[in-house]
């Protein structure tokens, strides 16, 4: 049976290894999956939004302006 002790080093070590790992796996894992998003993922049914546009009845009329 693991006393806390135990535990502890155990957390403590896995800290101390897995920490530096990740800050330093963060910098080639964040252009991988922004490669991988852009490759897997694309919006190939997804309009652009483009610009809003009034209907004709709440147009300004040219004559007021």
């Amino acid at each position: 049976m693991m006393t806390i002790s135990d535990i502890l080093q155990l957390i403590a070590l896995c800290a101390v290894i897995f920490l530096p790992l990740g800050f330093y796996a963060r910098r080639w894992l964040t252009p991988l999956a922004a490669w991988m998003r852009i490759t897997f993922f694309k919006p190939r049914f997804v309009k652009p939004a483009g610009t809003l546009r009034r209907q004709q009845a709440v147009r300004a009329n040219s004559e007021h302006d």
